[in-house]
């Protein structure tokens, strides 16, 4: 897990020490299995139409691309091998 402090501080807000999860209620109308981009835009969403949501999150809410900056990685990632297409295509050396 995380050790240094900007990490620490990030998951008291992402999974606060003192959340005690909830005692259901009866029926949901939607359960969201995993708390990722997609899975809180969805119960967001449906508990803003006025449903009764579940949302279910072993780890982190945000999932990989908001805790881990993934998306970030993977723009620079996919600059990267473009870059290094574009010198190949050319015979040139990428630097």
């Amino acid at each position: 897990m995380p050790a240094d402090a900007a990490d620490q501080r990030l998951r008291s807000h992402v999974h606060p020490p003192d959340w005690i999860n909830p005692e259901p209620r009866g029926r949901y109308h939607l359960v969201v299995i995993g708390g990722g981009t997609a899975g809180l835009v969805s119960a967001m969403g449906a508990a803003g139409l006025g449903a009764r949501v579940a949302l279910i999150e072993r780890d982190l809410l945000g999932g990989d691309c908001l805790v881990v900056n993934a998306n970030r990685k993977q723009g620079r990632d996919r600059a990267g091998h473009g870059h290094r297409r574009r010198h190949q295509d050319r015979g040139t050396a990428a630097a």
